[in-house]
């Protein structure tokens, strides 16, 4: 997934708990700025990433990627 559908996929399960920005900020203890920039494209921080994730009820995973020969 790319940093594009990231943000999308954050936006939209934001949206399906029925959740505010400022509810979210306020779950995750990242600000409401960072929120709001997060959501309109910025690239997060690898911390506010997971505490965002965390918030909204998702796991982030790191897989070392098969490269082919």
């Amino acid at each position: 997934m790319d940093h594009s559908g990231i943000v999308s996929f954050l936006k939209e399960r934001r949206t399906l708990l029925g959740l505010t920005q400022q509810a979210l900020s306020d779950l995750s203890g990242v600000t409401l700025r960072t929120i709001k920039n997060i959501e309109g494209g910025a690239l997060p921080s690898v911390r506010n990433l997971m505490l965002v994730a965390e918030a909204l009820g998702l796991e982030l995973k790191l897989e070392v990627k098969k490269m082919s020969r």
